[in-house]
Formats: structure tokens, C-alpha cells, sequence
């Protein structure tokens, strides 16, 4: 009596309870009893894919079995169970040769000794191949259409900072958002900011601790600055995300952070400066206000020329009355910073309301090294509670103000280098790229309204009234 071992597997397990690996095992073991094959094992690789390449645990206890030689025989449901890269099949095959494995199916009978019998499972083999990868390339597109649309990625655990429909936003969660994203811009360091989160109890969406990686990955997210990013997996057998993403289109929740702090923190967190985006991007989205409603215009495209307008969202507060031609906007505007930034006293007087005292950098560092000196002064018994809590709070107080401080440091860092004439402005600023020269806009411009257009002037720059932040 050949010893058999049953493989099961489905690759996405929904409901978390097995059923469907359960279904594949009780038909399998009718098939060894038809059979009379003596079931030894059962190797179950529940919601695990045989495409993408990610270990399967018991796919390789099974391979090791059989080759150890406790396994005669395999019986699985259908061969696009048991694999789905014509390689593992060629791997199959080859132990069927050498150790006289025999396979059998539910749904067919599998023969492995002759070529024509070889045949049918590299045939069956080569299209669960084939429709698997067509339905990655179906969802991939999905995805990207979804992305440019502005709508949220479906199912999953829900953002920090937003309800469980992916676009209401959760204050409380948010000003979490907001005060750990000003002080990573000041340079606090990402551990420290996750230890102070752990002493206060603020936990994932899932209840986990706070790590310095899940602090990254959520400040890096375009997500939390109303801007949506398209992530394509990586090529490779574990086709991980990568970190940053192209932002492809303006959300359709509100943001949390500023679009600026999300450019600054997604190129710090990065490690490096972000290249251009290869898809269409808004230079100038959030900083244009209606001028008949006051409200943000944001970057849309019509009939493929990418355009500002006022939404009109149901039950929003916007107008959804005037719009922008978007290339010819962004280029008054940038003309518009630059022949001020010509100007020695005007890019001083910028740098005078970003001007830190240096102590105050000094205080914020010192003061954080009190804070971990008074915890272990508690933690060796040398003060009381109430004394740790005391002192703590007057620290905080402390840090918290000259936090604040410098976090207005982060937009004068984007002027650096943009000095002199008006050619020689304009190359620098043709060297650096659309996050780059927006924070050099929000440096120098608090907003611009845009009036409604004079339907006899094609292209009016009267159009435009800018607020200086000096």
C-alpha cells in the first residue's frame, strides 16, 4: 500500500476558518481510499499563493518527505493546487523519475510515468500559469485606475488617522499625526518619538506598539497629506512594496498634514531626494483658493489637459465654479516667486520668520535626555510616581513649545541655493523637482486666489492674486 500525503491549498482564505482547504482534504482522502492508498500526512498551505513566490511551509515539508522517502504518493485536488510555476511541476516530474512518486488528482487522473502522460499536467500546469498571471496584470491595472480616480485602496486594515470607510477622518488619531510628523521634521528621531507613543498607550489600528518602521511607513504615506500613490509590487519572488510611491492624483479624503510636510517627510524618510514622479502632478494644489468661494482647487484633468479647478463635491462647501489651465498656471506662479526671491531683502526678511535661536535646539536635545534620566531615576526607586509625573510634565511643556518652533525651520530649508538673477533662478529651479519646488512656493506664498475668467481673455494674469508670507 503506497504511503500517501494530501496537499491542500487556497490562496486567499477570507473568513480565516479553512473551509476551503477542509473541502480540498475530505475530497482528496476519498480519492486515496479509492485508491487504497494510506494516508500518512496532510501538508496544508492555507492562504498562501503558489504565484507570488512567498514561502510555503508545507509545500517544502512535503518535497523534503518525499525525498527523505516517508512519501510514495501525492494527492491533491487539481495540479494548479499543488503549483503554479511550471518549474515546481518540471521538480515534481523529475522525483517522480528518480523515486517513483506517483500523483494523483480529484479532478482527473495524473500520469507521470509516460510522456503523454506527462503531457496533461504540464499542459494544466502552463495555463494556471497563464491565468494567473493575466489576473495580476487585470488587478494591477485595477489598482492603478483606482489610484488615479483618487479612491481608497478596498479592504484591509483601516489607516491610522481615518474611520473604517478609509475617508472620515478620526481627530484624535490625527492629531497624533500631526504632532509626530512635526516633530520628525525637527529632527527628532523616529525611537524616540515611538517611545513617548508607547508611555502614552497609543497603540496601531490593531492594537500593536508603535515601532520606529510603522512610524516611517505612515509618515511616508502620501495618504495622510490628501494625495493618492500608486505602489506596483516590485519584481521578484516576494514582491514587496516599495516605501515611497508615485502620487498620481489629489485623494478624495481630506488630509491630515499639509501636502509641503508630506513632500519633506517622504524625502527625509526616504533617505534620499525623490526623483520626479513619472504620471502628471499638481505643483500648485491646496496653494490656489477659489475666489468666489475661498475654497482649495485641486488638480483635475479634462478631456486629457490637466486643469485646477474648484470641486464640486455633494454636501461640500466648494463652488466648483472656476478653473485654470494647469501648465500656464504653474509657470506664472513660479515667475511670479522668482522675481521676488530676485529681491536680497525679501528672501531675508523669509528667513528672519524661520530663525531658531540655536539654544532653543539645544534646549529640545537636553530636555529629551532629562526626560530618559528621570525615567530610570523612577525605575531605580530614587523618586516617587508623583514626583516623575511632575517633572515629566514641565519637561513636555517645554519640549513641546520649542518643538513647535522648530518645525518652522522646514520650509526655509527649500530656499537654500535659490538666490541670485532671474535666469539663474530659473535653472536651479528647472534642476529640482515638483515636491522641491513646491516647498519653495509654500516658503514664499501663503495662497493664491484665482477670480473667475474673463470669457474674452484667453490667458489672464490679473487673474492671480498672491499673499506673500512677508
Amino acid at each position: 500500500m503506497a504511503r500517501a500525503g494530501i496537499y491542500v491549498r487556497i490562496s486567499e482564505d477570507r473568513g480565516g476558518v479553512g473551509l476551503g482547504v477542509a473541502r480540498q482534504e475530505a475530497d482528496c482522502r476519498a480519492l486515496c481510499a479509492r485508491k487504497e492508498w494510506d494516508v500518512v500526512d496532510v501538508y496544508s498551505d492555507n492562504d498562501t499563493s503558489a504565484y507570488s513566490g512567498r514561502p510555503r511551509p508545507e509545500w517544502d515539508r512535503l518535497v523534503s518527505d518525499i525525498r527523505g522517502g516517508a512519501i510514495d504518493a501525492v494527492a491533491c485536488w487539481h495540479v494548479d493546487r499543488l503549483t503554479r510555476h511550471p518549474r515546481e511541476l518540471e521538480d515534481v516530474i523529475d522525483l517522480a523519475d528518480r523515486l517513483g512518486l506517483e500523483l494523483a488528482t480529484a479532478t482527473g487522473e495524473i500520469d507521470l510515468v509516460t510522456p503523454t502522460g506527462r503531457m496533461v499536467p504540464r499542459i494544466l500546469g502552463a495555463a494556471a500559469r497563464h491565468e494567473s498571471e493575466h489576473k495580476a496584470e487585470r488587478q494591477r491595472r485595477q489598482r492603478r485606475q483606482a489610484a488615479e480616480a483618487g479612491r481608497p485602496n478596498g479592504g484591509g486594515t483601516r489607516p491610522f488617522g481615518y474611520e473604517s470607510d478609509f475617508v472620515t477622518v478620526r481627530e484624535s488619531e490625527a492629531a497624533v499625526i500631526r504632532e509626530v510628523a512635526g516633530r520628525a521634521l525637527a529632527g527628532e528621531s523616529l525611537s524616540s518619538v515611538a517611545r513617548h507613543l508607547a508611555e502614552r498607550g497609543v497603540t496601531t489600528p490593531m492594537g500593536g506598539q508603535r515601532q520606529p518602521r510603522t512610524l516611517r511607513t505612515m509618515l511616508a504615506a502620501a495618504r495622510i497629506s490628501g494625495r493618492r500613490e500608486h505602489k506596483p509590487r516590485a519584481s521578484g519572488a516576494k514582491g514587496t512594496r516599495p516605501l515611497i510611491g508615485e502620487i498620481v492624483a489629489d485623494a478624495l479624503w481630506p488630509s491630515i498634514i499639509s501636502p509641503e510636510h508630506s513632500d519633506q517627510l517622504r524625502a527625509m524618510l526616504s533617505g534620499r531626494t525623490l526623483a520626479a514622479a513619472t504620471g502628471r502632478t499638481y505643483l500648485l494644489s491646496g496653494i490656489l483658493r477659489c475666489g468666489l468661494c475661498k475654497g482649495r482647487m485641486s488638480g483635475r484633468p479634462r478631456s486629457g489637459v490637466p486643469r485646477y479647478v474648484c470641486p464640486n463635491m455633494p454636501g461640500g462647501k466648494t463652488c466648483g465654479r472656476v478653473a485654470t489651465n494647469a501648465a500656464r498656471t504653474d509657470d506664472h506662479v513660479r515667475d511670479l516667486v522668482l522675481v521676488a526671491l530676485e529681491d536680497p531683502g525679501f528672501v531675508d526678511r523669509l528667513h528672519a520668520i524661520a530663525e531658531v535661536d540655536p539654544e532653543v535646539r539645544r534646549a529640545v536635545v537636553q530636555d529629551e535626555r532629562r526626560l530618559e534620566e528621570l525615567a530610570v531615576e523612577w525605575a531605580d526607586g530614587e523618586i516617587s510616581r508623583a514626583e516623575w509625573k511632575t517633572a515629566r510634565e514641565r519637561i513636555e511643556s517645554r519640549l513641546t513649545t520649542n518643538r513647535r518652533r522648530l518645525t518652522r525651520v522646514a520650509a526655509a530649508r527649500s530656499l537654500e541655493g535659490m538666490t541670485g538673477s532671474y535666469d539663474e533662478l530659473l535653472a536651479e529651479w528647472d534642476r529640482r523637482n515638483d515636491a522641491q519646488r513646491r516647498a519653495v512656493v509654500t516658503a514664499t506664498l501663503i495662497k493664491v486666489v484665482v477670480k473667475p475668467a474673463d470669457p474674452r481673455r484667453r490667458w489672464d494674469p490679473d487673474r492671480f492674486d498672491p499673499e506673500w508670507r512677508v
